[in-house]
């Protein structure tokens, strides 16, 4: 049972391992450590801030004076203590040393000495740091003098992160009476249910009292003052091997269940940020879809304008018409070209001008909207970003990787929006979009397209047309033989040119709001456009995080069902 135990959590570490993503190297190595941990003997490491007395502890254990005791830190080293035939001592790593003594406890348990934390150096609390998750069981050095202090409580939360199983002992009782050692007592056991959520094993003793008695330098009865027998018998009776055993078994799965907790925190975090970024996406399109409808009926103010250009111009065709298509212009009548040249004096005066006139005016506007649509776009974006993606604290809760994917997608796009804006000319962009437009208006309407403006080719297409209906040319003598038939002629050149104008203005208004549209519809599309990094980080980071949430989650229910496997040993 407990080989095949032991089987399963190796397999459950080495798929957590593949489920951390790469960046997070801290994890990984801890991983890795458990796994070393399942194949060695139950390590105990003990803790505490400098001159709390843990060297004296160890010492008062091994009945000797082995470790190096002192007023201030004397040790910036991990120890890990072993048993040997003899006192050696081995190198690991610039931190890390391997120390055999003949001491016979050690036959089944790793003794780890670590620097002093609460230190000028911080080197010591790194390397304490460094090496409590590798614990099956810390114990937790405390001076009697200063219980539980503010940074014993940080360093206990470290602890408690990493879901180890933590014995006090609270050392140096023999400078208190027995009434202050309870009252001390009571206080641990309080603030740390308080604050950690669970009932503290505590161990008031005299290491050096111990000691002391073990070397014969003090009298027998002080041993019983030292009160050390009680963690003796825990750590050599209680902590019997079939007990070893479990919190071994244990340490790794609480070690687990702490890092998954981690990582869903994480996960939350990114999902908080990415259901930000929906919103984002979400504002954007909705505002997007806003400024085309804006656009598309602010523009019809220029379609009105030119459609009451088409009006007037019917007005005054059908004045003319109805003013010199009568006898006593005979003279004009039966030259076509002066009547195409007064026809165009008195109908066509000022008017294409004003026609051409319009139409840039709305392609100007057109253009001048689309640069304000890009830069408040993309400016009201990044400015509800920038505080999140400078965040260092955010950068801590997401992961590094993540965030800073996240801010090369926003860089992109205000790389992309400047490069674009940059490079758009008023004048170029302007003129682009009336030949476009003018080549899909001359298709409408049946003119031949070409860069002579609007108003001048209706000006010759009409005047042409406006001859035309009048049918004098072909007609001359007829006119002068009979005066009958000229108001017939008058009336019907009328309603002609009334019917031609109107359905031109049906053409040119069709004609202008599907170019409008059109170009409408492009410029929100390139707006869209530069966003689509971030839509495509949006969906790639989703499927990624839920994927990971996913793994974890069958890690962490794994973890449950080893735990539930190891109480029942």
């Amino acid at each position: 049972m407990v080989q095949q135990t032991l089987r399963r959590e190796s397999q459950l570490l080495v798929q957590l391992r593949e489920t951390l993503e790469t960046e997070q190297v801290e994890e990984r190595r801890r991983v890795d450590e458990l796994l070393a941990g399942l194949d060695e003997l139950f390590t105990i490491v003990v803790v505490g801030e400098f001159n709390a007395g843990k060297s004296s502890l160890i010492n008062a254990l091994f009945g000797a004076k082995l470790r190096v005791e002192g007023p201030i830190p004397v040790d910036d080293r991990i120890s890990i203590l072993r048993h040997g035939d003899t006192a050696t001592m081995k190198r690991r790593s610039d931190f890390v040393v391997e120390q055999s003594y003949p001491v016979e406890f050690l036959r089944n348990i790793t003794l780890v000495d670590t620097p002093g934390t609460n230190s000028i150096v911080q080197r010591h609390q790194e390397v304490t740091e460094d090496f409590v998750p590798r614990a099956d069981l810390v114990l937790f050095v405390t001076s009697i003098d200063r219980p539980l202090s503010e940074s014993e409580r940080r360093f206990l939360e470290y602890i408690r992160k990493w879901g180890k199983k933590v014995v006090f002992v609270i050392n140096k009782t023999d400078t208190k009476s027995p009434e202050e050692v309870g009252q001390v007592v009571d206080y641990v056991k309080i603030n740390t249910r308080a604050l950690f959520g669970f009932d503290p094993v505590i161990f008031p003793v005299s290491a050096k009292l111990a000691l002391e008695t073990k070397l014969g330098t003090s009298p027998p009865r002080e041993w019983t003052r030292s009160n050390f027998e009680a963690l003796e018998d825990y750590i050599f009776k209680v902590l019997s091997e079939k007990e070893r055993v479990r919190i071994k078994l244990q340490a790794p799965l609480d070690t687990i269940l702490s890092l998954a907790t981690q990582q869903f925190s994480l996960i939350e975090s990114r999902r908080q940020l990415l259901a930000a970024d929906r919103q984002r996406i979400d504002a954007i399109t909705s505002q997007l879809a806003q400024a085309s409808s804006d656009l598309s009926s602010n523009f019809q103010q220029f379609t009105m304008r030119i459609d009451n250009l088409m009006m007037d111009l019917e007005r005054r065709g059908v004045d003319f018409i109805d003013r010199y298509l009568r006898i006593g212009h005979l003279m004009l009548l039966r030259n076509p070209l002066r009547f195409r040249e007064e026809f165009d004096r008195q109908v066509f005066m000022g008017w294409h001008g004003s026609i051409d006139s319009t139409i840039q005016e709305s392609v100007d506007w057109l253009v001048r909207e689309n640069m304000k649509l890009w830069h408040s776009t993309v400016e009201a974006f990044h400015r509800q970003v920038e505080a999140d993606t400078r965040d260092p604290v955010l950068i801590g809760k997401v992961g590094r990787e993540f965030a800073y994917n996240r801010e090369e997608v926003y860089s992109r796009i205000r790389v992309e929006t400047e490069r674009r804006l940059n490079t758009y000319d008023l004048g170029v962009e302007s003129r682009r979009i009336i030949d476009d437009a003018m080549r899909g208006v001359f298709h409408s309407v049946g003119l031949g397209a070409g860069a002579l403006g609007l108003g001048y080719l209706f000006t010759s297409a009409v005047s042409s047309m406006a001859l035309d209906v009048t049918g004098l040319t072909a007609a001359t003598m007829l006119l002068v033989t009979s005066f009958l038939i000229l108001p017939y002629k008058r009336s019907k050149a009328k309603t002609s040119f009334s019917a031609r104008i109107e359905e031109l203005r049906k053409q040119i208004g069709e004609a202008l709001a599907r170019e409008s549209s059109l170009e409408i519809e492009r410029m929100i599309r390139a707006i869209n456009g530069a966003f689509e990094p971030y839509e495509r980080f949006y969906t790639t980071e989703s499927a990624r995080i839920e994927r990971f949430a996913g793994r974890l989650h069958a890690a962490e229910t794994e973890a449950h069902e080893l735990t539930a496997a190891v109480a029942r040993l």
